[in-house]
């Protein structure tokens, strides 16, 4: 068996291909005419155009509650319109449960799934077979969501679930639902020690006793059609025997004895049940001659259909080209890059980074950031300046070079050390600030080279190393200063100033209008952004504190209802307001005008298809993603400034989104109600053209900034000059840095007022 030190692919012609088959000893048809993929197939009376089946890839593109996204949407279109003659979609939940960002099929979302198989139809040339792979953890939810899957109008469905109650499953689903096509996706190799489809005497040897078994008590409770895989084996190193690969890496062994293995459990199936129609995989690493394979495959009676996984994603119109043209082009097909894969591992929208770079580009990029190498070589860039500007346009005022000279010699707690010096948050601060404004935007590196060094995914590695390395934890002083500090506020500023304050050998007590600490971030943003949950950096940070009963926390009391500033005047020797601001500045009441942080904490109860976002605050980029999640066809983002001014966090790609528009130089002006007092337009002035216009729509959402409540506003000005304020409403709502920073500053103060 050979185990290459693997190369890109140097496959040049269809002769290439066979020779390399025979000099590994393989067998693998291969042939030039690929007739055989336009033949049509019956299935239990169903007719599917051609032998091409898109494989289920999972997208992590659903809206919140499990419908299908425009982004599932758009690839599944591409699918119809690639002539693909069997579709088969993603794994489904059933009605109780859902993967996060997975699809849900349920009484809520069935209008969805049947207007995407509408769309896919209309935009069909060839009318295609559409299967739902469905999971659930009992039999009756499987047989809910299959009855949801035949209303919304799917063919079939593969039904994943255990191997002991599946044949029952399978059987009363026969019942429930009679129309709908029955069949599984199997995969007869696990390639690990003792696995399913596994040689007991050696895991590199497949043994099809038990997949042809577990196949035949499908087949007698009614399964109409199997689709087949495999995994496989890691033959080196540790682990080896022990677990298969992963989807994201590359094998151990040559990808063609990958696939022969492939051909070889499917024919064995389809020789052992010869009247079941059979789908074959593991075609996506020959490229263009993947249909040379496939179409032999079929011809020689291995299989029925060939299922294109990475290939699928790669070239949506793999098949028209092949049926139109006799030859699909090399240069639009997979290439097996992994990159897809990554995205799913990191959680991310799955689709194809290489054919696809406006739409998965820029997530692709973003996942790796955080790969050591990439951070290794980003540090290595660094000129450790004397007088560093990316130091003083820090907000924390981080010694950035001692920081990064310390990663990069692995020094991870010295590292930390420095960070921590003037912030209590790194991990949440990396991945909440405006990088290109702050101190990445001031680095030497981006003016000579273009690329600035990553200092905040920098920062964001060392302070997660160090949480996870049990060391972030606030360090006091044995003995306590015996005076208490009510900090009211668990946000940026407020987690800050407590730590510090702590940290200086006080007593302190949090007072939270919420159920959580960490304020907008926390109770807002790690829903919305691919960023962590940044309740366990605070948690870490504040559990010392906690145990030793030095900190006391709070929850929903608010500030003017249920926390008065007079009483804590009196209780407390120091007192530190830090609410935040939860005001949207606004044009005006109207029906259909929510407020961003409304929109983010709350929902929406349905999807608008057109909505404005009056940007201009933090929020209103948050705002839009959620938008896009949920589905909605139009999203205008209107600002009186230029993009320059604006306060953006993501990349400018993000506007070359489908449906979403950039509306600079546009300021609001007022809203367009019908009789009923509906929104249904936005009144809008050009700053340049002079012109005024009124822009269609079907919600609006504020995000223009933020103000004080008016109870807050009341409390602050009866104790005018007693109390002590930080964070988002002083400095107006800037960077949750500036707020760590400004909650650092004030537990400073408040601890020189108390040694007096």
């Amino acid at each position: 068996m050979e185990i290459p030190n693997y190369q890109p692919f140097y496959l040049q012609s269809l002769e290439g291909l066979r020779a390399e088959i025979k000099r590994l000893g393989l067998t693998a048809p291969a042939d030039e005419d690929l007739s055989p993929l336009g033949e049509p197939l019956s299935v239990d009376g169903r007719i599917i155009p051609n032998r091409f089946c898109a494989q289920p890839v999972a997208g992590n593109d659903a809206e919140s509650n499990g419908a299908p996204g425009s982004l599932t949407l758009r690839r599944y279109t591409a699918y119809s319109k690639g002539a693909f003659g069997l579709i088969w979609v993603e794994r489904t939940s059933a009605v109780d449960g859902q993967e996060p960002r997975g699809l849900r099929l349920s009484r809520d979302t069935v209008t969805r799934f049947a207007k995407m198989l509408e769309d896919m139809r209309a935009s069909a040339t060839v009318k295609p077979l559409v299967v739902i792979q469905l999971t659930a953890t009992s039999s009756e939810a499987m047989i809910a969501s299959a009855k949801f899957a035949e209303d919304a109008g799917f063919d079939g469905v593969d039904i994943q679930g255990d191997r002991n109650t599946l044949p029952g499953t399978l059987a009363r689903l026969r019942n429930a639902a009679p129309g709908l096509l029955l069949t599984t996706r199997l995969c007869a190799y696990e390639g690990v020690r003792g696995g399913f489809g596994v040689s007991l005497n050696d895991f590199r040897k497949h043994d099809l006793s038990g997949p042809i078994t577990f196949a035949r008590s499908l087949l007698e409770s009614g399964l109409q059609m199997l689709n087949v895989t495999s995994a496989g084996p890691r033959l080196v190193g540790t682990t080896r025997g022990s677990q298969p690969f992963a989807d994201f890496e590359r094998g151990d062994e040559h990808p063609l004895t990958t696939m022969a293995r492939q051909l070889m459990l499917v024919q064995t199936l389809r020789e052992t049940f010869p009247t079941v129609p059979m789908v074959g995989t593991g075609f996506s690493w020959l490229r263009e001659f993947a249909p040379n394979i496939a179409s032999a495959a079929i011809r020689s009676g291995v299989m029925h259909l060939a299922g294109l996984g990475r290939a699928a994603l790669a070239c949506p119109d793999l098949p028209s080209q092949v049926l139109s043209r006799g030859m699909v082009e090399g240069g639009s097909t997979c290439m097996v890059c992994f990159a897809c894969s990554h995205l799913a591992e990191s959680g991310r929208e799955v689709g194809c980074v290489i054919r696809d770079p406006e739409v998965y580009g820029h997530a692709f990029r973003d996942a790796r950031r955080l790969d050591a190498d990439r951070l290794l070589s980003g540090a290595a860039r660094c000129h450790l300046c004397e007088a560093a500007p990316c130091s003083a346009k820090s907000p924390t005022r981080t010694d950035i070079p001692s920081f990064i000279k310390a990663f990069r010699q692995g020094r991870t707690q010295d590292a930390y050390e420095v960070l921590r010096a003037g912030n209590a948050l790194p991990e949440m601060v990396s991945q909440t600030g405006p990088s290109w404004c702050e101190a990445e935007g001031a680095c030497i590196e981006k003016t000579l080279s273009g690329v600035a060094v990553p200092i905040r995914d920098l920062q964001y590695a060392a302070a997660w190393q160090a949480r996870n390395n049990g060391i972030s934890g606030i360090t006091m002083p044995e003995v306590s200063s015996h005076k208490t500090v009510a900090v009211v506020g668990g946000g940026s500023a407020g987690i800050s100033a407590a730590a510090r304050l702590l940290e200086l050998g006080h007593r302190v007590h949090i007072y939270e209008a919420s159920n959580c600490l960490g304020g907008v971030p926390a109770r807002l943003l790690a829903r919305h952004r691919a960023m962590a949950d940044p309740s366990g950096e605070i948690a870490a940070l504040l559990r010392p504190a906690l145990s030793a009963g030095r900190l006391e926390c709070f929850f929903k009391r608010t500030l003017g209802k249920d926390v008065f500033l007079k009483d804590l005047a009196l209780e407390y020797d120091a007192v530190l307001v830090n609410v935040g601001l939860w005001r949207e500045r606004s044009l005006g009441k109207a029906y259909g005008v929510i407020g961003a942080l409304d929109l983010l904490e709350h929902g929406l109860p349905s999807t608008p298809r057109r909505v404005a976002v009056l940007a201009g605050g933090d929020s209103a980029m948050d705002a839009c993603s959620a938008l896009h999640a949920l589905g909605t066809d139009e999203i205008y983002v209107v600002f009186e400034g230029s993009r320059a001014e604006m306060h953006w966090h993501m990349s400018d790609s993000w506007f070359a989104r489908p449906g979403v528009h950039a509306m600079m130089s546009w300021k609001p002006l007022g809203y367009a109600c019908d009789v009923e007092g509906r929104v249904n337009g936005l009144r809008l002035g050009h700053s340049a053209l002079g012109i005024e216009s009124t822009l269609p729509v079907d919600l609006v959402v504020e995000a223009m900034g933020l103000t004080l409540c008016e109870t807050v506003r009341s409390e602050l000005e009866t104790c005018s000059g007693v109390v002590h304020t930080a964070g988002a409403m002083v400095n107006g709502g800037a960077s949750v840095g500036h707020c760590v920073a400004e909650g650092h500053a004030a537990a400073e103060n408040i601890h020189r007022q108390l040694l007096k």
